[in-house]
Parts: C-alpha cells; sequence; structure tokens
C-alpha cells in the first residue's frame, strides 16, 4: 500500500491534475447555479462540455499512471513472491482490488471535500491494517486458491487451501441449508471471528442466484412474501417509521448499549498500560510523540479488560443485526411498493458519532433492499428538495414521524 500511497500522491500533485480539478470545482458550481433558468440550457450544454474535457485529462493522467484496479495487481505481482507460501495469485489479487477500493473511495472523499465548508470537511486517508484486524481472506473464484467441494452422497464438505485439506460434516444441515449448497458455488473465504478472547474459524461461501424458499414448518407455507400496496419508510437518525394502509407504526433502533461498563474497562485498561509504559507519557500524563515512543507493552490484566471490551462491541453487533433481520422481515411484508427519504447517513455519522452507531439506520436501509432484490424489487428514494414543498403545503414538520411517513407513502 506504500507504493501506492506514493504513486497516488505523485499522480494528484501535478500541476495539470490540479489545474483540471479546479475547473470542474468552479464549472459544477456553475451549472448548478444556472439549472433552475430555462434561458441557460445552451450554456449549460457548454459548461459541461467544458467539463468532461477536464474530466478526460484527468482521465488521461490516471491512465499514464496505470492508475486502475488492474494497474493494483500488476504492482502486487512485485511483493507476492514473499508470501507465496500461504497466498497464491488470486487471493493477492482479491487484496489488490479491496486496497484499490480504498483509494477509490479516498479520492470521492476528497472531491466531495471541496464542496463541504471547513467544519463539515472529512479530510480521508487510507491507513494500513492494524495486527490481527485482518478477518477474512477469499480468493475469486472457487477452482483456485481457497476452494471448496461437496460430497453430496455422504453429505461431507471439503476445503482446500495451499496444502491444507479439511472435511466439514454437513449430516446436520437443515433443508434450507442443504438447498442452498445446491448453487453453483461463486467463491470461498477463510473467515475468524474472536469469540471470548479466542480466535474462531470458519468457511464463507457465496453462491451464484437467489436464496431458497423458506417454508413454515406447521402450514407449509411461504415465509417472506411481499405484502401488497404502498408503503411508506421514514428514516431518522434513531427510528424507522413505517406508513401502510392499515396503519403507521414506528420502530425505534437504538439497541441497549452498555456504557457504564465500556467506560470502566476503558479506565482500566489507561491504568494498566501507563503502570507498564511510563516511558511513553510526559509529566503532565500525556502521550509523547510517535517519534519518541519506542514500543508498548501490554500486561496480561490489559489484554483480558480488551478482550472483555471486545466481546461487549461484539455482542452489542449480533444483536442489532437479529432485531434488524427481523424488522426487515416486517417491513417487506407490508406492501410492494416502497417509498423513503432519501438522508446523508455519512454527514450524520460525523455528527451525531455514538447515537448513530448504536442506531445504524444504514445498514437496516441496507438488509431491506438486499431482501427487497430477491422479489426484483427495489425502494424509491425521494429527496428533500421535493418533499419540503408539500410539507410546507401541509404545514408538516419533520418532527412529526407518522405524517411524514403517510406522505412519503402517498408520493
Amino acid at each position: 500500500m506504500n507504493f501506492e500511497k506514493k504513486k497516488f500522491y505523485e499522480m494528484t500533485k501535478r500541476k495539470d491534475y490540479r489545474d483540471a480539478q479546479n475547473l470542474i470545482k468552479e464549472l459544477t458550481i456553475q451549472i448548478n447555479s444556472l439549472d433552475e433558468f430555462k434561458e441557460s440550457k445552451e450554456l449549460i450544454q457548454e459548461l459541461r462540455k467544458q467539463r468532461k474535457e477536464q474530466y478526460d485529462i484527468i482521465y488521461n493522467i490516471k491512465k499514464m499512471f496505470d492508475w486502475s484496479e488492474f494497474g493494483f495487481t500488476n504492482d502486487m505481482k512485485k511483493y507476492r513472491k514473499y508470501y507465496k507460501a500461504n497466498l497464491n495469485s488470486t487471493i493477492c489479487d482479491n487484496l489488490s482490488g479491496r486496497c484499490f477500493k480504498a483509494f477509490e473511495k479516498m479520492e470521492s472523499e476528497l472531491i466531495k471535500d471541496q464542496y463541504r465548508n471547513d467544519e463539515d470537511k472529512v479530510n480521508p486517508c487510507v491507513h494500513y491494517k492494524r495486527k490481527d484486524s485482518l478477518r477474512c481472506l477469499t480468493a475469486k473464484k472457487n477452482s483456485t486458491g481457497i476452494r471448496f467441494s461437496l460430497d453430496e452422497g455422504n453429505r461431507i464438505g471439503t476445503v482446500k487451501w495451499q496444502g491444507l485439506v479439511f472435511s466439514i460434516d454437513l449430516s446436520k444441515c437443515t433443508l434450507y441449508e442443504w438447498q442452498a449448497l445446491q448453487s453453483e458455488i461463486c467463491y470461498c473465504a477463510v473467515k475468524r471471528e474472536k469469540i471470548k478472547g479466542k480466535w474462531k474459524y470458519y468457511i464463507q461461501i457465496t453462491l451464484k442466484g437467489h436464496v431458497p424458499d423458506k417454508f413454515d414448518k406447521q402450514t407449509g407455507e411461504l415465509k417472506r412474501q411481499l405484502g401488497k400496496g404502498n408503503v411508506g419508510l421514514y428514516f431518522t437518525s434513531t427510528s424507522l417509521t413505517v406508513s401502510t394502509e392499515n396503519g403507521v407504526k414506528t420502530y425505534p433502533l437504538e439497541i441497549k448499549n452498555n456504557e457504564d461498563k465500556k467506560t470502566e474497562l476503558l479506565q482500566k485498561m489507561d491504568t494498566s498500560r501507563r503502570a507498564t509504559n511510563p516511558d511513553n507519557y510526559n509529566e503532565d500524563g500525556t502521550s509523547k510523540e510517535k517519534s519518541e515512543i519506542k514500543g508498548w507493552h501490554f500486561s496480561k490484566a490489559y489484554k483480558k479488560y480488551r478482550a472483555e471490551l471486545y466481546e461487549i462491541y461484539r455482542k452489542e453487533c449480533e444483536e442489532k443485526k437479529l432485531l434488524q433481520e427481523i424488522l426487515a422481515n416486517e417491513v417487506i411484508a407490508s406492501g410492494d411498493v416502497f417509498n423513503c427519504n432519501k438522508m446523508d447517513f455519512k454527514f450524520l455519522q460525523r455528527n451525531l458519532g455514538k447515537k448513530i452507531q448504536s442506531a445504524s439506520p444504514a445498514m437496516l436501509k441496507t438488509t431491506i433492499e438486499r431482501k427487497l432484490s430477491y422479489h426484483d424489487v427495489s425502494i424509491n428514494e425521494i429527496s428533500y428538495s421535493k418533499l419540503n414543498p408539500i410539507f410546507e403545503e401541509k404545514n408538516v414538520s419533520k418532527k412529526d414521524l407518522e405524517e411524514v411517513a403517510a406522505l412519503i407513502r402517498q408520493f
């Protein structure tokens, strides 16, 4: 990644690259200011043509620096040989793709920062993975790298990875799981999760096609069926209001946080860290500069507290995911046409912090969209530029959750 960082900064410090970005910004501001006037259509087309020329300049500069996912894959070849005992070419290609997406995300946020106020700027950066933070390794296909094969007769799965072979007993699989395994395997991954201070390893299989249908064991009816009618979804930072033909209901999204326990553990960790690393702190209690710190040493007590803290976060995450899956099932069963308000969840995350993290409305929306995609249905997003005139006309405040959701449903 260090090699790609140097390449990125060499590319972005070029005068022609910076000039093109500045011109794109100026032209975009002009286009947005003229967009309301019908008589300026020709001018807007000319400005867009000029902006496209600047985009072409940036594209050619990126091409010169081989700045693409394929370029990252070529750069990976220089360093892959040091890890060839455990990582083959397809796994390394996948890692290079993830690295490129991180840079792409950083680049898009840097562009957005140009249009933000100084207080709202994100100042994004790409960081190295911390030790023990890499949780998953996967290849791009099931034929090389990490491979999974199914023996249907004996109900045994076999995983092969760089000379390592182990089997998985599938005799206790449910009907739903067995039906899913009949689909074509896209790729296989090795995933690990720390549970109660110990690493647990899993095989994660990605399958092609749609998930199998689930049936109620007692009635034999299909589960997760779509309902009928229009549904209005109004997302806020901490709740979801669902408006249907049968009525309106608000669901709180925040889960119970163990903030007192977290604070206690963090204080114990800080005390232990200061006791075992006195040379890394100044006399006034502040931490020394990074260049002055030779290293950190952690006691057994510190590692114990850290494991307890991680377990609390893991349980909260699992609880939140389970509740959102159940709520998503209720939502998709309430209709077949879905409208929702368009929200900038990243902006909310920067301003609300822990509150938005506890509720995770963006994750709930993604879950609903995923479940609706099984039925080839999507959510229609309605921007506030279209909603605000209606709110003013009807004299409705955004705080009136039920009324807003009802208006969105009728949109």
